[in-house]
């Protein structure tokens, strides 16, 4: 991952204990977080105590099959109690394992014939429960645990750190505009490159795939609409209309990773239309302080110190190559401005927007034509080349676009929605009627923040500048002159923009949550205390509930991890009291007695085995099980021959015994 400002959490920020992801309910969205090395740790021992689970169940089973046997063949009217009777009740008393349970009774069924089907239905269903015993502990359930509790769980983490907040870069002296300048920069770049390798390509990566809630932030088709400034403004042919740029309503929780559960969660839309305006009819050309120097002036509102709003000189062109971007901006809330860095005219203003203004200062870069002169607006290039007819001179040194962004919040739960609005807008007071829980209050108070942060269209140029233009990474420029590009170039170029503020604002909500990389830069404020002062709880539920992904932990399922310790931990310890449990319940003694009596065939088959092996390594039919060997010389019955199968009854108990 790439470890760069909002595109890396330190694991110390981590949350490392059980929480609830609100993607599943409280059950199947329970999590506990851990470092991977953790995970794989606990893993193995959790195999070790699957072992121990498996041979206490087994215990069980074994224990209740022979008392079951028992009592199948008990009385009279039951069946006789023959040879094999005490060669099952042996095996089960005597065998550890499922595995060699199963192989005694395997070869019971190839002693006393394979097709003989009272064999069949004595023998087959111990195998098959000693097998699926084996396959299900030994397979199945460190598959479940390692799959289906782990693996399965995704490596979505909450982020919980202690610099959370709302920082600020403020101005104040040359210290502080280095580092707020420096942080502004920084933001902007990480949103540059954050669209370049996950919204403009589709190549699989950790960064895109494995960091944010949502790789891309869903949109719908961007569309042709009316111009949102005045007429005169707008360069407005059928072939230029204005440009509608719209998410999709993006959910809190599931686009911007802030945990919460449906009934507290909020979703926000944004807006942007960009047009092409008409520089020409508020253009002016006056001349400079240098003889033969030109000033070409753009008047679409004063800005600080100067009547024009963007200017270039026609001596630009020798003192650097390659083009110029800049941007100004009028902020609103609530119908008048609060923030702005130029004074629109009146027919660029507007009072439930924020307006951007693009201007683009080509320098006379040469574009190549493809079939011809390049007549997209913001790169209107006719004029022919008198040494290269390929290629084509700008038709004006100035160029602009201008952009309206409006937000609409809503409340799903209750279908509450604001009109679409500026950012600055005081959405307290829109939204003071809706009875939000403290958990969606936090989360609008978190967006306005955001919002404020990361700005219009005109904070995508800022800090970036040129690398902000599209057209000058892809299709590029080279020597001097711009590759072919076309007649749509400008839809391109504002849909860049479009996608970088939204970058933005998804860096944005984990930096929230992260913090600075150093708080004690100078100039950095939070604001947070001051906004939430008497309200710890807002404070917890902005700075505990922001998720993202993170490949260096892990997450086990918390009720599946509670629910494998407390039947694994039953099974490991109810055998050890199983019989005084069975006789506490009023069960007969002689079921205990007869189950005590064949431990002594256990000691006899240990001690005989090897005499057994060696009895019998030169006999040239099928070898019989030292279990069988033991049991038919209790009954006084010749090896040599086939077993016998006439009724015996239960051994004796042994002195002593209960």
């Amino acid at each position: 991952m790439v470890s760069s400002g909002n595109f890396y959490v330190q694991p110390e920020y981590v949350h490392r204990r059980g929480w609830t992801n609100w993607n599943g309910n409280a059950i199947t969205g329970g999590k506990i977080t851990m470092t991977k090395d953790t995970a794989e740790l606990l893993n193995i021992f959790i195999g070790i105590f699957l072992v121990f689970a498996q041979a206490g169940l087994w215990d069980l089973i074994k224990f209740w099959c022979f008392i079951l046997n028992r009592r199948l063949r008990k009385g009279t009217t039951s069946a006789p109690r023959d040879l094999i009777f005490h060669q099952q009740q042996t095996v089960l008393r005597s065998r550890g394992s499922p595995v060699s349970l199963a192989i005694a009774y395997g070869k019971m069924w190839k002693t006393y014939g394979w097709s003989e089907w009272k064999i069949i239905r004595r023998t087959w269903p111990l195998i098959g429960a000693a097998t699926l015993s084996f396959g299900i502990f030994l397979v199945g359930v460190p598959f479940i645990t390692a799959w289906i509790l782990l693996d399965n769980q995704g490596v979505e983490v909450l982020i919980r750190s202690p610099n959370c907040g709302f920082w600020t870069a403020v101005f104040t002296d040359t210290e502080s505009d280095n580092a707020a300048m420096t942080i502004l920069t920084n933001q902007s770049w990480e949103a540059v490159s954050y669209v370049d390798s996950c919204y403009n390509s589709d190549a699989p990566s950790t960064l895109c795939d494995k960091f944010l809630p949502q790789r891309r932030l869903p949109t719908f088709e961007w569309s042709a609409t009316p111009c949102p400034f005045d007429v005169d403004v707008c360069l407005h042919t059928n072939d230029v209309p204005a440009f509608k740029m719209q998410t999709e309503m993006l959910d809190s929780h599931k686009d911007f990773g802030i945990n919460a559960p449906h009934s507290d969660r909020i979703q926000i839309q944004r807006t942007t239309i960009c047009s092409p305006l008409n520089v020409t009819r508020f253009t002016n050309i006056t001349k400079g302080i240098v003889t033969g120097e030109e000033i070409t002036g753009v008047y679409f509102g004063p800005v600080t110190g100067e009547n024009y709003t963007f200017a270039v000189s026609n001596l630009e062109k020798l003192a650097t190559s390659g083009y110029h971007l800049s941007a100004v901006s009028n902020y609103v809330a609530n119908g008048t401005t609060y923030s702005s860095t130029f004074t629109p005219i009146k027919e660029l203003t507007l009072t439930n927007a924020d307006v951007s203004v693009i201007f683009l200062n080509n320098n006379g870069i040469p574009i190549r034509g493809i079939d011809g002169p390049i007549t997209d607006p913001f790169f209107s290039a006719t004029t022919p080349s008198p040494y290269d007819k390929r290629f084509y001179y700008p038709d004006s040194p100035i160029t602009a676009i201008g952009c309206t962004d409006q937000y609409v919040f809503g409340n799903p739960v209750k279908n509450q929605w604001t009109d679409p609005l500026p950012a600055g807008t005081d959405w307290a007071n829109y939204t003071k009627d809706w009875g939000l829980t403290p958990l969606q209050s936090a989360t609008i108070a978190t967006f306005i923040w955001a919002l404020g942060q990361t700005g219009a269209i005109d904070r995508v140029i800022m800090g970036l500048e040129t690398e902000a233009l599209l057209a000058k990474k892809y299709p590029g420029v080279f020597a001097g002159f711009q590759n072919p590009i076309s007649d749509s170039q400008w839809k391109k170029e504002v849909d860049y923009w479009f996608k970088n503020g939204l970058a933005k604002l998804q860096l944005q909500l984990i930096s929230i949550a992260t913090g600075p990389p150093d708080p004690k830069l100078p100039g950095l404020q939070n604001a947070l205390p001051i906004i939430s002062y008497g309200r710890d709880d807002l404070v917890d539920k902005i700075c505990g509930w922001q998720k993202v992904y993170n490949v260096e932990f892990k997450n086990y399922h918390r009720t599946g991890f509670i629910v494998l310790v407390v039947i694994g931990s039953l099974l490991v310890l109810v055998p050890i009291p199983a019989q005084w449990i069975y006789t506490a319940f009023g069960r007969p003694d002689e079921d205990l007695s007869s189950w005590n009596s064949y431990e002594p065939l256990k000691l006899m088959g240990i001690v005989s085995k090897d005499a057994s092996q060696h009895e019998q390594r030169n006999r040239e039919h099928d070898e019989i099980s030292t279990v069988v060997e033991i049991e038919l010389l209790m009954q006084g019955q010749d090896n040599g021959g086939p077993p016998a199968t006439e009724a015996a009854p239960d051994p004796a108990p042994q002195a002593g015994q209960v």
